[in-house]
Formats: C-alpha cells, structure tokens, sequence
C-alpha cells in the first residue's frame, strides 16, 4: 500500500471512493429503528454524523477561502450546494445535545447529498498536483484531511454500534494478541512527531517535530491482554483504593462495577465479554478492551508496571520490530494531550485545541480503524473515564 499520507491522483480518488464505501457499509444495514435511537452520550444521530461527513469535505475543499471570526467560529467564501447550513452540521456550532433534537436530512435525503458531494469534491482534485512538504500549502491538503476525517467517523459508526449493542459489522471478529514478550529499548536520543521537511499529510498536533531524550526502558511487545487483566480483577483489584489515586478513586467510587463495564460473571465463575451484541466466553489472548485510563492506570499500579509515555511509545514502535501493534486497540499512554512547543493549529482549528489538558493521549490503532489511519506518530485523544472505544494499553517497566 502506498503512503497513506502522500496519497495523489488516482490513488487518493479511489481512497476516497473506498471510504465512503466503507461508511455506508456500517449503516446501511440498519432497521428504522436502529437508525434512530435513544439519546446517548458519546455517540452521534446517524443522519447527523452523515451530513456532518459530506458538510465537511464539501466545506474545506468546494468552499474556500476560510476565515475566523472573532468567537473562533470558521466562515467559508463559498455557500454551500450539497450539505449544510453550517449552523446545523458544523460541530463547533451545534452541541451534541442539540444535535439529537435538530430537524435532519431523511435516510432518502442523504443518499444524493452524500453522492452529490463526494462527486464534486473529487472533479475538484488537482490530478496532476505533486506531493509537497506537509502543510496546508500542499494543494491537496484538505482531500487528505477530508479521507481521514471520514475514515475517523467510520470507526466512530464501529464504536456506536457496539455502545447500542447492535451486531458486528460484517466480516470483524474479536482481534488477538501474540504471546507478550518483554523488549528493552535502549537510551536514545530521537525525534517524537512530524518533521517539517517531511513531504505529505500531517495533523496539527504531530507537529513541530521534538527532539526527545529517552533512558533506556522495558515496554510490553504488545498491549495486555483479557486474560491477564483477568487476574487483576480476581485479585481483587477494583477494590483496593491505592490501586485508584485521585481523578481514579473519583472514577471508581462512581462506579457499580468491580470489573470492566462490559464483563459479566457467568453462573460458574468464569467471565463472559460483550462483543457488540454477543455475549462471548473471554478469551485469554484478545486484548483487554473497553478499558479506561483509570483502570489501565490501577493494573499498572498493581502489577507494579506503569503506562508508557507517549514518546516511548512511538520511539518503540518506530525502532523495536517485535513491537505489535495497529490491529487490536487504542493504547492509553501515561500523557495528557497536549501541545508540542511550537504548537500552530492548523486550518481546522478545532481538531485538537480545545481538547488540550482535558484529554488523555493513546497510539497505535484498533481492530476498527482503517490501515490508513495507523501511524506512528498519530495521536489520539479521548477523556480519560471513556469506556465505549475501542481502548486498552501496554505496560512498561518501572
């Protein structure tokens, strides 16, 4: 597979085509009802995520130049022709709660404003355009992020079918990890994000590129594992308050659960998993799932290891070639989500700060993200007590 971050020409169009495909994929099998469910938090109506997906590729790529006004919203020159208003779709203007009330396009209307815009967006793309040092200079800039943002938003239709309990996509199954082995990475120094000189796609917050100074550590080849998670609870872990320090002992003693939240005892002790709608023996080998940073955060602490870094991460996963991971899950790392120094936001602004200090940080990829969007230096971010995507996390020694 080519560079996902330098895809051009007829590589991009069809990257384009393949994931719009994909997002289809994940909701035209819906009932009426599934279509429209109860209101939940961290999940978005279905006809809402699909317009939002078409306004912001049309938005970014049809309908510039873009300015800020003085409240930080963005404005383009362009009206739009196939998804808008923006005060609907745009999600900086409308809050989630008001998203589940809002009047939206029927399941019939969104079929040729999806088509209509995917359509022009592609007669838009500059054919012959080479790919140039990453930056929004690049003119097929805002295709990239338009692929990304898309393929972002299909695995967000992967988690809100497993949060409402609906079944598997076609074709996924429970991902598994190979046997952990422990692998000593030694003292460094090495370059943590997105060098400027770099030709392709980068997010606002891989750059500017950090020269970082690592002593040597030990770190999990591959995230923990369901049945080592397993014996932290039978240890009793869920119960021990120095497992749970502060932001975590809030966490916990919210909680009804002495175990992670989509576990279930079976009548002969053993455990069952929710897998989407399936209710599944555990099994040793797949990763600890829907884990949050708090319950990551007391295995370490009971298994006398802690969370990587977000450095020693991508340092690991860049040089070490045991180093597993991109398929199974997100991996909470030990950092807030936070600028690099330098920090520029890029022209979607909005990607990443506002959600600076009240984020935690995780790497790698999950069995539902797309090939495209697994990086080394990608990162992501979520609130530290979310148990509905598709996380878990590796150790390292202290």
């Amino acid at each position: 597979m080519s560079d996902p971050r330098q895809l051009h020409g007829a590589e991009l169009v069809g990257a384009l085509r393949e994931s719009r495909q994909r997002t289809l994929s994940l909701v035209d099998d819906l009932s009426p009802a599934q279509w429209s469910p109860p209101r939940q938090p961290g999940i978005n109506p279905v006809a809402w995520e699909l317009a939002h997906i078409a306004w912001f590729a049309e938005f970014w790529i049809l309908r510039g130049p873009h300015h800020c006004d003085t409240q930080g919203l963005l404005h383009a020159a362009q009206a739009p022709r196939h998804a808008g208003p923006d005060a609907l779709l745009d999600s900086a203007r409308l809050a989630h709660p008001q998203r589940w009330t809002a009047t939206l396009p029927t399941r019939e209307q969104l079929a040729p404003m999806l088509a209509g815009q995917l359509e022009a967006c592609i007669a838009a793309l500059p054919m012959q355009a080479a790919t140039l040092a990453g930056g929004p200079q690049d003119p097929l800039y805002f295709h990239r992020l338009a692929l990304f943002h898309e393929d972002m938003h299909a695995e967000a239709f992967c988690w809100m079918r497993s949060a409402l309990e609906y079944p598997a996509p076609s074709g996924v199954t429970m991902p598994r990890l190979p046997p952990s082995q422990p692998l000593t990475v030694p003292d460094a120094d090495t370059c943590i994000g997105w060098p400027g000189a770099q030709p392709g796609f980068a997010f606002d917050n891989e750059a500017p590129a950090v020269e970082v100074r690592l002593t040597g550590y030990e770190i999990d080849s591959a995230p923990v594992s369901a049945g080592a998670f397993a014996r932290f609870v039978e240890a009793g872990g869920y119960d021990l308050p120095q497992f749970w320090p502060e932001e975590a002992g809030a966490w916990r003693a919210q909680s009804p659960h002495a175990h992670p939240q989509q576990w279930r005892r079976t009548p002969g002790g053993g455990w069952l998993v929710r897998w989407f709608d399936q209710w599944q023996a555990l099994d040793d080998q797949a990763p600890a799932m829907h884990i949050n940073a708090h319950e990551a955060q007391a295995y370490c602490l009971w298994a006398g290891r802690r969370l990587p870094s977000a450095a020693q991460w991508e340092h690991a996963a860049r040089t070490q070639p045991g180093f597993d991971w991109g398929h199974s899950v997100w991996e909470w790392t030990s950092n807030a989500f936070a600028p690099y120094p330098g920090f520029k936001p890029g022209p979607y602004h909005a990607y990443s700060q506002p959600w600076f200090g009240n984020h935690r940080e995780l790497r790698g990829g999950a069995f539902a993200s797309h090939r495209r969007m697994h990086h080394p230096c990608y990162r992501n971010f979520f609130q530290p007590h979310r148990t509905d995507v598709f996380a878990g996390f590796r150790t390292v020694g202290r």
